[in-house]
């Protein structure tokens, strides 16, 4: 009788085997792609913030380039026209006129030099001394009211550029006869009115009011713009403790 020999058939033969197999196999491709997959969407989202961030960059640069050259040739331009009138009149005080656009031009050139590099902190105190120098220089009147506010770094220099580029607007567009200048404290808010008797303006908001809007609203604030008698900006925006100014 011959021997018989009972081979069990190798398990690669079996449906349950090539079903588990295939099913790993789909599982690494799943795998592989998806992980490609991922890659890529972090990939394009660390393209698309890095842009936002650029276009960020961008906006700044143009806001605060915008604040500090519209106010800073406003300024050359009404004492070089001063020292024109004044060159045969008064000499002396048309030489102290041409000497202070120079040192105008010299602080323009390092605001510029500061605003590209991303900082720039202004004391409002200074400011609001600057704009009714301005201001005066301008033939208008000036009122001031102010008080000391305490401000951190960066609520200071973003009330700065809005009260230069507000003053810059009296000075440009009013045509006004007087104007008032005001720093208090409300409470836990920081208020900021300028109000000038001007011819006022009712159209729509150039690239200014939109910049101040911006920025003011950047801080948690409001900026409101009423046309009484003349034109009245009214700022606030709320002061940060000083625990909480510490941390930041």
């Amino acid at each position: 009788m011959p021997l018989q020999l009972n081979v069990r058939p190798f398990v690669w033969n079996r449906w349950w085997f090539r079903a588990l197999a295939v099913a790993v196999f789909t599982m690494v491709i799943v795998l592989v792609v998806r992980y490609f997959s991922v890659r890529r969407m972090r990939e394009q989202m660390r393209q698309v913030q890095q842009q936002a961030a650029l276009d960020g960059e961008r906006a700044r640069i143009a806001r605060d380039m915008h604040d500090v050259l519209g106010h800073t040739l406003s300024v050359i331009i009404l004492k070089s026209e001063l020292a024109g009138k004044l060159i045969d009149k008064d000499p002396e005080r048309a030489k102290n006129e041409i000497r202070d656009v120079e040192q105008t031009s010299r602080q323009a050139l390092a605001e510029v030099r500061h605003t590209i590099r991303g900082y720039r902190v202004q004391s409002l105190c200074e400011e609001l001394k600057q704009a009714k120098a301005t201001l005066e220089t301008a033939g208008v009147t000036v009122k001031s009211e102010t008080e000391q506010v305490s401000l951190t770094p960066a609520q200071e220099s973003i009330a700065a550029l809005i009260v230069r580029e507000a003053v810059t607007n009296v000075v440009r567009h009013a045509a006004a006869q007087s104007c008032v200048l005001k720093l208090a404290s409300l409470k836990d808010q920081c208020l900021i009115e300028i109000h000038d008797d001007g011819r006022g303006c009712n159209g729509d908001e150039g690239n200014g009011m939109r910049g101040m809007r911006e920025r003011i609203e950047a801080l948690g604030g409001t900026l409101e713009r009423v046309n009484e008698k003349g034109t009245k900006l009214k700022i606030q925006f709320p002061l940060v403790s000083a625990k909480t100014a510490d941390s930041l």
